[in-house]
C-alpha cells in the first residue's frame, strides 16, 4: 500500500469511528504523505489544467463555474444573479476575500438586504439570541455567500470549515449557495486538501475528523423521493463557484 493509500485509508477509520478513539488506534505517521510547502510547489505549474479539470467536474454534477478576471467582475456577478433571482435578503460569510469584493454595498444599492454571519458573542445568552437570529434570516434567505477553504479539482468538491462568522448553515439552508475563491484555492485531491487543511490546524487527523468541516459537490440532491434523483430539497438547488483570478497570489 503507497503511503498516500494508507493516509486516506485512516482517514476513512476515522470517519467511521464512533466517540473518541484512541491515539493508538488512529495515529499517523508525524508527517502526512507531502508536506503542504511540497503541495504547493507541485501544484503552482498546474494551476491552468486544475482550474480546467473543476470547471468539467463541477459542471458534470451540476454546478455552475465563472471566472473572475478581476474583483469588479466577481461583484458584478453576485449582483447580477440577484438581480435574476429577485432576491431580497443575501447571507454571507465574515470573509476576508468577500469584504474585499465589497459585494454589501453593491447589493445594497439594488435594494436587497445583506446580512454578515457576525462571529458569536462571549455572552451564553448573547450568543443563543444572536443564533436564533441568524437562524430566522438563513431560513428565509434567498441568497447564501461564502468561500471555501480549498477546491478540490478532480471531483468539483468544496471544503468550508465552519468557523466564528462563517456558519454551515450559509452554504446549506438558502436556494441558492454562491462561492468565491481564488485559483490558487484548488488543489488536485481530497489528499491535498486534508494535508492542506491539517497544515492549516482546521482538522485533526491524528485525532479524529468532525463536522467541522464541510465538502460539498454539486447542488444538493436526494433519492429519497420514490427513488427519483431531485434537486434541491434537503439544500441548496443551485451551486455558483466564482474562481477569481489574483495575478498578485502568487501562492497557493
Amino acid at each position: 500500500m503507497s503511503t498516500q493509500d494508507a493516509f486516506l485509508s485512516r482517514v476513512r477509520r476515522a470517519l467511521q469511528v464512533q466517540g473518541h478513539a484512541s491515539q493508538a488506534e488512529l495515529a499517523l505517521p508525524e508527517s502526512a504523505p507531502e508536506s503542504a510547502e511540497t503541495i504547493r510547489s507541485r501544484l503552482r505549474p498546474q494551476r491552468a489544467a486544475l482550474v480546467a479539470r473543476l470547471q468539467d467536474e463541477l459542471r458534470a454534477v451540476g454546478g455552475q463555474v465563472v471566472r473572475a478576471e478581476s474583483v469588479a467582475e466577481a461583484t458584478q456577478y453576485v449582483t447580477q444573479l440577484a438581480r435574476e433571482y429577485e432576491a431580497e435578503l443575501v447571507v454571507r460569510w465574515d470573509d476576508a476575500l468577500l469584504e474585499m469584493l465589497e459585494v454589501d454595498a453593491a447589493l445594497q444599492e439594488q435594494g436587497v438586504e445583506v446580512s454578515p454571519a457576525a462571529p458569536p458573542l462571549e455572552d451564553a445568552a448573547a450568543m443563543a439570541e444572536q443564533r436564533d437570529h441568524l437562524r430566522e434570516l438563513l431560513a428565509r434567505a434567498d441568497i447564501g455567500l461564502s468561500g471555501a477553504d480549498f477546491v478540490i479539482a478532480e471531483t468539483g468538491t468544496l471544503a468550508l470549515s465552519t468557523l466564528p462568522g462563517q456558519m454551515r448553515g450559509v452554504s446549506l439552508l438558502p436556494p441558492v449557495h454562491v462561492a468565491v475563491v481564488k485559483h490558487s484555492q484548488i488543489v488536485e485531491s481530497m489528499a491535498d486538501c486534508l494535508a492542506m487543511l491539517q497544515d492549516e490546524g482546521q482538522v485533526d487527523i491524528q485525532e479524529r475528523l468532525t463536522s467541522c468541516v464541510s465538502f460539498i459537490t454539486g447542488p444538493s440532491r436526494t433519492g429519497d423521493i420514490e427513488l427519483s434523483l431531485t434537486v434541491g430539497v434537503h439544500g441548496p438547488g443551485e451551486l455558483h463557484l466564482i474562481i477569481l483570478d489574483d495575478p498578485s497570489d502568487t501562492d497557493i
